[in-house]
């Protein structure tokens, strides 16, 4: 038998070793903590974190505090080398990233330069200086407010010719590379860094050019690129969720289960006489449920302010206030959207012959969403017994009011392609 002595001993080593074990586990948890990156690590208190689109130049502290009390938690703006042909206002970014920080919100930043890359061309800069010259742009920018940018995107379209020239498909590869070599030097590198807003749907044949699809995949497996951004436009908002999942398939064949996928730029315009004003209202709800349906993390919608005044141009029309600051009615039923949906969660979400139920859950509450893409069609709500209803209309304008009486275990609704809130409670 162990002597009591000698037991006290061994026991006094084992218990050492086991805190030392603890001790170990735990500064790893906290190492992984730490070191973890991407969209998943976002933080929000909505379904999906909401971000709108403004003008660098011309934004106000006053729109920036309004942006924030409607409920967007990010605003988007793109950051563009020092040179007039790129950035003819030269607009001030350290104190525009200041205002957006004081207004409590969060900035996505999106790094790119012009047509040719630096916003030079060809006989302007040396071979291979381009290249260079953008990689030491977006690295100095991005080490210069690392601590006050919460989401950083590299390019904006790439494979849309207004923003990259076709032939330098190849020097887009070798800036990516350039810069993704400087990111891994980095001490703490970028805990979001997407690429490269594409303007169509990567990796689905025919949509975009090859070069520009390995560039992010060698970006995404170099650790550089955390995620992958796009601009999912389209006249059915609910046709997205069909590519997201074809996206996501395509993504876990090339390795990249980690890589999220964020909507970087998505909206509708209120232009005559293809769309009015009631219209836009209602997809840009309906964008934002189908980004919650398909369990998009982030979604920025363009835009906040209409860039012009003519009635019948698509450019000019794409805000939710007009040119002279008039809310519009995507403005109203949206952000009565949100305060509802603020701190719920997605429990489930169906579609079926163009009808769209979408359940959210807030505390005790239940909240159902029902639409459809197309004809109108009559729904039945389940909800048990004594339960409470509220139900609320987007349109034409927002009214909080009775659901009816309940029958046949649960309330009914005439669904139509503009959304319907129903509010279940105890």
């Amino acid at each position: 038998m162990m002597k009591s002595s000698s037991f006290s001993s061994v026991a006094g080593r084992l218990l050492s070793a086991i805190r030392l074990l603890c001790a170990s586990a735990a500064l790893a948890a906290v190492a992984c903590a730490a070191q973890a990156r991407g969209i998943a690590e976002l933080g929000t208190e909505y379904p999906v974190a909401l971000s709108v689109q403004i003008d660098p130049a011309t934004i106000t502290n006053e729109d920036l505090n309004e942006i924030r009390a409607s409920g967007f938690e990010f605003v988007r703006f793109g950051a563009r080398p020092p040179l007039k042909s790129v950035n003819p206002a030269s607009v001030d970014y350290s104190g525009l990233i200041k205002r957006v920080k004081n207004a409590r919100l969060q900035a996505i930043v999106t790094l790119f330069g012009g047509r040719e890359i630096w916003g030079q061309s060809p006989a302007e800069a040396g071979e291979g200086q381009r290249e260079k010259l953008f990689a030491k742009f977006a690295l100095e920018f991005m080490s210069a407010h690392a601590a006050d940018v919460a989401v950083w995107e590299l390019w904006n379209e790439p494979d849309h010719k207004t923003f990259l020239n076709p032939a330098l498909f190849s020097s887009f590869e070798t800036a990516t590379a350039e810069f993704c070599r400087s990111i891994a030097q980095m001490k703490t590198p970028p805990k979001i860094l997407m690429g490269f807003g594409f303007a169509k749907l990567p990796f689905s044949p025919g949509q975009v050019p090859p070069q520009l699809e390995n560039a992010f995949v060698s970006a995404a497996k170099a650790d550089c690129l955390t995620d992958i951004s796009i601009h999912p436009y389209r006249s059915i908002p609910e046709t997205a969720i069909a590519d997201y999942a074809k996206l996501r398939a395509k993504l876990d064949q090339q390795q990249l289960a980690k890589v999220g996928i964020v909507a970087s730029e998505w909206g509708y315009a209120s232009y005559l006489p293809v769309r009015d004003r009631n219209t836009q209202a209602s997809l840009i709800l309906r964008e934002y449920l189908t980004n919650v349906a398909a369990g998009i993390k982030l979604l920025n919608l363009y835009a906040w302010q209409d860039r012009g005044t003519s009635a019948i141009s698509r450019e000019d029309n794409f805000g939710l206030k007009s040119k002279g600051g008039e809310k519009k009615e995507a403005f109203s039923s949206l952000t009565e959207f949100l305060k509802i949906a603020r701190n719920s969660k997605k429990v489930s979400y169906q579609s079926n012959a163009g009808l769209n139920k979408l359940v959210l859950s807030r505390g005790n509450s239940l909240l159902h969403v029902v639409w459809t893409q197309s004809a109108e069609q009559n729904v039945l709500v389940p909800a048990e017994k004594g339960k409470k209803c509220t139900r609320v209309d987007f349109f034409p304008q927002v009214r909080h009011g009775s659901c009816g009486s309940p029958a046949d275990g649960g309330f009914a609704v005439k669904a139509t392609d503009y959304p319907v809130l129903l509010s279940i409670s105890d």
